[in-house]
């Protein structure tokens, strides 16, 4: 934290230093700098909305992301918890001040449940806080919303699914509430919820990536995958060491720590992985692992515009690329370019009605771009299949695509057109089964090598033709991927017997304006979509979406988790 420029400095940074300092019992003449930074970043005026809330970093100059406090809070109340007797009194009189002014932040700032790693984080500084500094009532809205997260939970599910990143943060905050929380009630509640996340995080763990796969809610890595959860899982024993950050210091604060009973299931092939995330029917997760491939699709987009709502991971190394479906509007199809989100910068990309459905080996996903989910800025629309340029062979058809060095490409391939990438045994294809462009006609479809610094190519389904604008008429440009997986394939005769096979299997497309029907020949059988206009929800997906918390090959084991809890 010491090395960053002053004005890039982050209230969070100040507390989690602080914490750093007195669970290492070193360098006390620093907190009263630290302290009267953090009283700069706060809210101290009592009728405004973000009163005990904070900057979230030093330019800021005023509150921009609510969120601020709770991130803050986290070491704020720790060290009240842990380490008051260490702070020297003019610190501890500094720090008191702004743990009673942060708690009418917290308050103040209540999220929807379905928020997750907020809503736990949240619940948890007001549990802790109001413990630690003796308000009663403080811990009893702590509780009552740590509550209201469990039931949610236990009727829709964990909202922000499958996070490389906020999963990380989900577990944190438990682990402090079941490490430090002082009612019985509350601690049996954030077990339950632990056991449920590093249960989930196993079963869509893939040790042949060593990283979590499947379909993601929220992510920052869109080619790898990767993210803050890698310290949670290296504390476990999941993966080597990895590099502490300012923030490592509240994963090590955890009791509670996943059996090896819970590691094992990541060991299980093949397995069905299928969850709930919403209360709508169709807010589902499906994900199928194969020792050395996986394939999952979320029947719903997600919302927050970083979701990888359709992926395939190949065995490999950890920083290789996934497959996945990006929605582009502004050529950002690596999530590399940040834009300005408030306090922050995140690299978007469109959010348009998604819906997918999958059964095991197949998958099939739909995309519509709605007049609205286009902004003003675009500069195209482009709806990808990233996927790995590092396999042993990629093949259009029964052409093989051999990529040559520093080379770029714009293959054509046709519509309906198999394009197979074989890693080793295991194999994955794609095919466009249906697209529209902004003019009514289909779109142009290219796998195309970019010269990108990743190693990915692209399927891309271009819905803008030379020379067009991108803003819509009105006709709800769109495209169906089917994306299948094979595993087990050890001779090349095998394989081209399964690359003829899917280009061969049939699909049957019934599109209009205002409608659309899709049905694909899927190797245990039919995997369907039905939906129409305004294209809000889908009206039929087969196989249906789960409503299970967490199923794992038919089985319920969500619902038997949670119901431990009284």
């Amino acid at each position: 934290m010491c090395r960053k420029q002053p004005e890039a400095l982050t209230a969070r940074d100040l507390f989690a230093y602080a914490f750093t300092l007195c669970e290492a019992h070193e360098h006390p003449e620093r907190l009263e700098r630290l302290f009267s930074l953090a009283a700069q970043m706060q809210d101290r005026s009592p009728n405004s909305r973000s009163f005990g809330n904070f900057w979230w970093s030093m330019s800021d100059k005023k509150v921009q992301d609510y969120n601020s406090v709770d991130f803050c809070m986290r070491g704020g109340s720790l060290l009240w918890l842990k380490d008051r007797d260490f702070i020297p009194a003019p610190a501890r009189e500094q720090l008191e001040q702004l743990l009673d002014d942060s708690i009418q932040g917290c308050l103040h700032h209540k999220v929807d449940p379905s928020y997750s790693n907020i809503a736990i984080m949240n619940a948890g500084d007001l549990i802790l806080l109001g413990e630690a500094l003796g308000k009663l009532e403080v811990a009893d809205e702590g509780y009552a919303r740590l509550n209201a997260v469990f039931r949610y939970t236990q009727s829709s599910g964990v909202h922000e699914y499958d996070s490389p990143t906020y999963t990380g943060v989900d577990l944190d905050g438990l682990g402090m509430i079941e490490a430090f929380c002082r009612r019985d009630s509350g601690r049996a509640q954030a077990r339950v919820l632990l056991e449920l996340f590093w249960t989930d995080i196993a079963l869509n763990w893939f040790p042949a990536a060593q990283k979590l796969a499947g379909a993601q809610s929220r992510t920052y890595d869109y080619p790898y995958g990767l993210g803050g959860l890698d310290e949670n899982v290296a504390l476990n024993g999941w993966l080597p060491p990895v590099p502490p950050n300012i923030d490592t210091i509240f994963t090590w604060q955890a009791n509670w720590h996943p059996s090896e009973q819970i590691h094992e299931l990541s060991n299980q092939f093949p397995r069905l992985v299928r969850q709930s995330w919403g209360a709508d029917w169709w807010q589902s997760r499906t994900h199928y692992l194969l020792p050395d491939v996986t394939l999952s699709c979320a029947a719903a987009g997600y919302g927050g515009r970083m979701d990888m709502p359709l992926t395939v991971d190949l065995w490999g190394e950890r920083k290789s690329v996934r497959g996945y479906f990006i929605a582009d509007g502004r050529n950002d199809p690596y999530g590399k370019i940040p834009l300005p989100a408030g306090a922050h910068h995140k690299a978007f990309h469109l959010n348009p009605f998604w819906t997918a459905a999958q059964r095991t080996v197949d998958a099939l996903g739909l995309v519509l771009y709605r007049e609205k989910d286009i902004p003003a800025n675009a500069t195209t629309l482009v709806s990808d299949f990233v996927m790995p340029m590092k396999v042993d062979s990629i093949w259009i058809g029964e052409r093989q695509i051999k990529p040559e060095g520093n080379k770029t490409f714009r293959e054509p391939v046709r519509p309906g057109e198999a394009l197979v990438l074989r890693k080793g045994d295991a194999v994955f294809g794609v095919r466009v089964v249906w697209s529209r462009g902004l003019d009514g006609r289909e779109g142009r479809i290219f796998l195309i090598d970019d010269g990108n610094p990743y190693g990915a190519l692209r399927l891309a389904v271009e819905h803008v033709g030379d020379g067009d604008e991108p803003t819509f008429k009105g006709n709800n440009a769109g495209a169906a991927f089917w994306v299948r997986i094979g595993s087990g394939l050890k001779t090349d005769a095998e394989f081209a017997d399964w690359r003829r096979n899917f280009e061969a299997a049939s699909a049957t497309v019934n599109a209009a304006s205002n409608h659309i029907q899709l049905s694909v020949a899927g190797t245990g059988g039919p995997v369907s979509i039905a939906a129409k206009a305004p294209w809000d929800a889908p009206e039929t997906l087969e196989p249906a979406p789960t409503r299970a918390a967490l199923e794992l090959n038919g089985e319920d084991i969500g619902g038997k988790i949670l119901s431990a809890a009284h």
